[in-house]
């Protein structure tokens, strides 16, 4: 899923100057849990221990996280000494310099309660409209990655089939909400993105800005970089902190 993501980002040029290695992820014990918020919060704990190993092998400018719910971003923003990107987090400031009104689309209604949630923690609940989802897991979508080269997914009836149920989420957001862009959060569900792209245009709406989050938090960090910016300690405080405001 990655390599593939990074592959058509380099293929249209996004990546020129920039080199990307894939971190495999510290192995998380949530076995067979149900409920969200308890898999999230094991998850978390893992990205916060790679962020920090991470940091530890001083041969990186910046980190990208990935995933559409972005469990541990408090965290790892307060313990990266690098510049950290995450993609939804990202690709919703994009989609406000661009506009004023956006859909983002993810995997189930599970996670479309915690992106919501993530949007009033970073400050744009109030320009996104709606976070929709195509009930599709995450094994389903990448059995089709697997299953099709990208020049042939789009002969095939079940992918199709997937991507027009993306396109009619979109065009429903477009239609009902008024959004003037649509993002794509969930990693594998942007492996589809160009097909998404066409499926929007072939309706009609070429002006609607289609964001993939990864490709968003790839910019991000990029910028950052290259201002020399990143993660301000007051916005993300340890007991390190040493100009403490006198109140909070």
């Amino acid at each position: 899923m990655m390599r593939e993501l990074i592959s058509s980002l380099r293929a249209k040029g996004q990546l020129d100057g920039v080199e990307i290695d894939i971190d495999e992820g510290e192995p998380t014990d949530h076995g067979g849990e149900t409920r969200d918020e308890v898999v999230v919060a094991n998850i978390a704990v893992g990205v916060v221990k790679r962020v920090q190993a991470v940091c530890a092998m001083g041969k990186y400018d910046a980190i990208i996280t990935q995933a559409g719910i972005e469990p541990g971003f408090l965290a790892a923003r307060t313990a990266s000494t690098l510049p950290i990107a995450f993609p939804v987090h990202s690709a919703l400031h994009i989609a406000s310099f661009l506009g004023e009104k956006f859909s983002v689309l993810t995997t189930t209604d599970a996670q479309s309660q915690i992106v919501r949630r993530n949007a009033r923690l970073y400050g744009l609940n109030h320009k996104l409209t709606s976070v929709r989802y195509v009930s599709r897991s995450s094994t389903y979508t990448m059995a089709l990655v697997r299953k099709y080269r990208k020049e042939e997914r789009m002969n095939s009836p079940e992918v199709q089939e997937f991507v027009g149920s993306i396109v009619n989420q979109f065009i429903r957001a477009i239609e009902d909400e008024g959004v003037d862009s649509v993002i794509i959060g969930s990693p594998h569900q942007q492996c589809f993105l160009d097909e998404v792209r066409q499926g929007l245009d072939a309706a009609g709406y070429q002006e609607i800005r289609l964001i993939g989050a990864f490709a968003a938090a790839v910019e991000m960090a990029r910028a950052m970089v290259n201002m020399k910016l990143m993660q301000s300690p007051r916005a993300y405080p340890s007991d390190a902190l040493k100009a403490k405001p006198a109140f909070r």
